[in-house]
């Protein structure tokens, strides 16, 4: 069986207006595709984490955290989708994942997540070019970004400068624990890599509406996958005396 890849679950509400906890197919099925096995990682407070506000919501109990931990150690690698806010739920996933040396992807705000961590009350810029960077279709190219050469980004997709899709309104106006690793035309922060990590990646693209089509964006999935089917082994490794 191919690596167990956690991927953060999202809040919103259906068509009937009853909140969910979801994950969007295309981040499942490039999972799949790359040889995972993906999992829905849900928040274990028992609140409405569509409307209540990230400043509003308590720190997790030690029972809500034992509930997490015990999702995180069946993890080889963890998927941080984009969506609309980042809460304290999801600050001690990606903690505690860190602290296991879990290999980590992370897309859109799951970006600007990683480049965020550890930085209090952070805020996120308006884009400066809506036109380039917001796409209502973001499976098409919208644009190109410069990959700084000494980076692992580079080293996976062996070059210098892509086309990338694109669809946020907000980018990251700094990064203290992470390289900046790409960057767009209007010098907007489009990837970092968390430093002295082996594999946490963060890229303000979407990689996985376009794993089926696009070169650039197999080659991100497969070295995630690679990571996390290595991490798999060493655990295993770990049990044979």
């Amino acid at each position: 069986m191919g690596p167990i890849i956690g991927i953060l679950t999202r809040s919103g509400v259906n068509e009937n207006g009853t909140p969910i906890e979801y994950s969007m197919e295309s981040t499942r099925r490039a999972i799949i595709k790359a040889g995972g096995v993906p999992i829905m990682l849900t928040p274990p407070q028992d609140i409405d984490y569509f409307t209540t506000k990230s400043s509003e919501m308590a720190p997790l109990t030690l029972m809500e955290q034992e509930m997490v931990l015990y999702q995180i150690e069946k993890l080889d690698g963890l998927f941080i989708p984009g969506g609309d806010k980042i809460t304290k739920y999801d600050y001690y996933v990606l903690d505690e994942c860190l602290k296991r040396n879990i290999p980590i992807l992370g897309v859109c705000l799951g970006m600007q997540m990683i480049a965020n961590y550890k930085t209090d009350n952070f805020k996120l810029l308006d884009v400066p070019n809506k036109e380039l960077h917001y796409k209502e279709d973001y499976r098409e190219p919208a644009h190109s970004v410069k990959i700084d050469k000494n980076s692992l980004l580079y080293m996976i997709l062996g070059v210098d400068e892509i086309m990338v899709n694109s669809h946020h309104l907000r980018c990251v106006d700094y990064t203290k624990e992470c390289n900046v690793t790409a960057k767009s035309s209007d010098g907007v922060i489009e990837a970092v890599e968390l430093k002295n990590y082996d594999f946490c990646l963060g890229v303000q693209w979407h990689p996985e509406i376009t794993i089926s089509d696009d070169v650039n964006s197999k080659k991100i999935f497969a070295c995630f996958i690679k990571k996390a089917r290595e991490k798999k082994k060493s655990v295993i490794d770990s049990y044979i005396i």
